[in-house]
């Protein structure tokens, strides 16, 4: 070590030179570039009082450094005084001028209000390193340790908005009119489709607290909302109703725990889950129902790469706007998820669900299949995902004119994720569905397009 200072004080004999005392007698002279590159050795060998003296030299000399100020933050990060050290990284990102500089500033200040353990605004800096990065390797660095600052989070909030022009937002009939034994019947324009944009805005957060090694303990709340602006054209059918008419808000309060296995070794069984959820719901601004709703969920890792997944729910129903349509709603799902080695994703399951209810329209039993595929990474900054999914409704105590309700329902989407247009780590998405609805009685025959503009964390 003293050979390298002897190396230093030969070649510190430049003019604009400094003085800087490392722990010796007298002072070394050194270039600021030498200064430089002597505290960020410094900081490596894990000397953080000799880095934080020469940034204290080159910030006398320069108050407006980005790299004194950044030099100073870290030393002082590494000396534990979190404090001065975010105040010396927040000076660095006001100097930083390149996306270098902004990127090692908004790192710092992240890594700063981690150590305070403000851990909403360590991800809010992240997500600004994130932006600023000035390679692929940066902007994974910052990924990696957002995901880490979420994992070590008890609390974690996610909001989300999405604007969905649709031609059906009340899933009007098809037909103008239909006939009932004999007799012919023209739909109200109530019934008739209202089209319209969809505005929707939801919120969750989530508490998780390990009990120990394999219990999660999980708490949470969420509330969404959806409203509309009708078309001109609808406005037309002159059926009295305005966007507001078909708004819906639900919120509930969630609980759950989850039991991993004592092993994850593949094939055998993976996590666990219990859930409990209690809320209420509204259309058109009244209240129309309250909920409970309880189910347990079952991994069974086929593979590393596939992964099965069963999930049985029981709900209540409690309708305020008409007792008798009450309901007791029992549903199982079982879905598979495979990952390919060239990246690409295929998703497939079946699902059933029996609804219990006095009434005719309400009581129904469903039957359904879903199928979702992502390729594998693209030459153009574009990630798609494909679904299809297929059901069958029947309503075994409603009959029209002697026909028996039955709905046969197509639907296929696509979803596109565009990450390099992103912002923050958010990026734009793009999703476009189509959904026909056959029914054995007319006036329930529906067709929707729809396309939703939203916005996705990519990390």
């Amino acid at each position: 070590m003293r050979r390298l200072l002897t190396r230093l004080v030969t070649l510190g004999t430049v003019s604009l030179g400094l003085a800087v005392s490392v722990g010796f007698a007298a002072p070394l002279s050194m270039s600021p570039q030498e200064a430089r590159a002597f505290a960020w050795r410094s900081l490596q060998q894990d000397r953080p009082h000799i880095a934080l003296q020469i940034a204290e030299a080159l910030h006398t000399r320069d108050p407006d450094s980005y790299e004194a100020s950044l030099l100073r933050g870290e030393a002082l990060r590494q000396l534990r005084q979190t404090k001065a050290a975010k105040a010396a990284a927040l000076k660095a990102w006001s100097a930083a001028e390149t996306p270098e500089h902004r990127f090692n500033a908004a790192h710092l200040v992240a890594k700063t209000y981690f150590a305070d353990g403000a851990k909403l605004r360590a991800q809010f800096w992240l997500r600004r390193a994130a932006q600023n990065a000035p390679d692929a390797q940066a902007r994974r660095m910052a990924q990696r340790d957002f995901n880490v600052v979420r994992r070590s989070k008890l609390l974690s909030t996610a909001l989300s908005f999405s604007v969905f022009p649709s031609s059906n937002i009340n899933n009007g009939s098809t037909n103008d009119a239909l006939v009932i034994g004999g007799l012919p019947f023209r739909v109200p324009a109530s019934g008739q489709p209202h089209s319209g944009t969809g505005f929707r805005l939801g919120i969750s957060t989530r508490y998780n607290k390990a009990l120990n090694d394999r219990t999660l303990l999980r708490l949470g709340f969420s509330a969404t909302g959806t409203t509309y602006k009708l078309s001109s054209e609808s406005k037309a059918l002159g059926s009295g109703k305005t966007g507001s008419d078909f708004a819906y808000a639900a919120v509930e309060v969630q609980a759950g725990v989850t039991l991993y296995p004592d092993s994850g070794e593949s094939p055998g069984f993976g996590a666990t889950r219990f859930d409990l959820a209690l809320g209420r719901s509204w259309y058109g601004g009244s209240p129309l129902s309250n909920f409970l709703r309880v189910g347990a969920a079952q991994d069974y890792h086929l593979s590393k790469t596939a992964r099965l997944r069963g999930t049985l729910e029981l709900e209540r129903q409690n309708r305020l706007d008409a007792a008798i349509s009450s309901a007791n709603i029992a549903s199982f799902t079982l879905d598979m998820q495979h990952r390919f080695k060239n990246r690409a994703r295929v998703g497939y399951g079946l699902y059933l669900r029996d609804t219990s209810s006095r009434s005719n329209l309400v009581e129904s039993r469903v039957a359904g299949a879903q199928l979702s595929y992502s390729p594998p990474p693209l030459p153009v900054d574009v990630v798609p995902t494909f679904s299809l999914s297929a059901e069958r409704t029947d309503y075994p105590r409603l009959n029209i004119g002697g026909v028996q309700r039955v709905d046969e329902r197509a639907r296929a989407a696509v979803s596109l994720l565009f990450p390099a247009v992103n912002y923050y780590g958010f990026a734009p998405t793009l999703n476009l569905s189509a959904s026909r609805t056959n029914s054995t009685v007319p006036i329930y025959s529906t067709k929707d397009l729809r396309m939703n503009i939203g916005f996705k964390s990519t990390f």
